[in-house]
């Protein structure tokens, strides 16, 4: 992807694309090295809580795709014919006088190849999944109640309306020449705001002030600022949406301070400064190579207040 701005970027093109994301940067708090395998895709393993918090962003900040993409899966009571275990099939090949032995899909070869009009519940899911994104039940009701909340919600609601979801911004940045890259949770531009959504299972003030410095969202809303600046939009500033996960899925709504903001900026230049160094050197270490002294923490000695 060249410098510009996108809209309608597939999930999959965005995080394939070159240059370097505020998620890669934030690695640079614990190692190069560690920087290094994110952006080669090292450390990107797919858990069920990312996966939840894509399916949300697009619960609530698209929500004409969700509801075009995303469906429960359909239900057995309505297939009554279907065949899905291995004893439904093994009975159901006993019945034609087939042989009933081998694994799952020896049993439907041989079901198909004797009566190519055969209800297969497999062949109905897999018909449902050309067309959708399959949930679960707790998923879809977790999506459901969030929009419901962010609805009722007249601030929150209003944050979402009059912008763009899902921008993708693309720089080069002028200090070092790195290509940095962004992707926008929600942008208005008659604002010059940028909205990030954070599901989380405490939306209050204090348990949320906590996640910001161990996330490190302070440093992605500086660099996401910068970007947005960088290609020619207005950027002024920066607002969490944090949303929770159990209902009664409560918001907290939260500006970033001035304060906040410079010194997400301070380490978001630090790290890219590191990040170029380490790219023109070809050196990313990890830890420090020595040994040394250990102690025990306050809270283990009883030393802490």
């Amino acid at each position: 992807m060249k410098p510009g701005i996108y809209d309608g970027c597939p999930d999959t093109d965005y995080h394939s694309a070159p240059g370097v994301s505020s998620s890669i940067l934030k690695e640079m708090g614990r190692s190069p090295a560690h920087c290094r395998a994110k952006r080669d895709g090292d450390r990107d393993k797919r858990t069920k809580a990312l996966d939840t918090g894509i399916i949300l962003h697009c619960a609530v900040l698209e929500p004409e795709r969700f509801a075009r993409d995303y469906a429960l899966p359909p239900m057995r009571i309505n297939y009554p014919n279907a065949l899905a275990t291995v004893e439904e099939l093994k009975s159901r090949c006993e019945t034609e006088g087939l042989p009933k032995t081998g694994k799952k899909d020896d049993l439907i070869t041989r079901l198909r190849e004797h009566d190519k009009d055969i209800e297969l519940w497999d062949d109905i899911l897999a018909e449902y999944r050309e067309n959708k994104i399959l949930l679960s039940e707790s998923d879809m009701e977790l999506c459901q109640g969030v929009m419901a909340s962010v609805a009722a919600h007249g601030k929150a609601m209003k944050a979402f309306q009059g912008g763009v979801a899902e921008r993708t911004l693309v720089w080069e940045d002028e200090a070092t020449g790195e290509l940095c890259r962004a992707r926008m949770d929600y942008y208005r531009e008659d604002l010059g705001m940028i909205f990030d959504l954070k599901s989380c299972r405490d939306a209050r003030h204090d348990p949320f002030q906590r996640d910001i410095p161990r996330y490190g969202y302070h440093i992605s809303a500086a660099m996401y600022l910068e970007g947005a600046r960088a290609c020619g939009l207005k950027a002024t500033g920066f607002a969490w949406l944090a949303i929770e996960k159990e209902p009664p899925y409560a918001i907290g709504l939260y500006m970033a301070s001035a304060e906040m903001l410079m010194e997400g900026d301070d380490r978001f230049r630090e790290y890219l400064d590191l990040y170029h160094a380490c790219r023109e050197t070809g050196s990313w270490p990890a830890y420090a190579e020595e040994f040394r002294t250990i102690e025990l923490p306050a809270w283990a000695t009883g030393q802490q207040d």
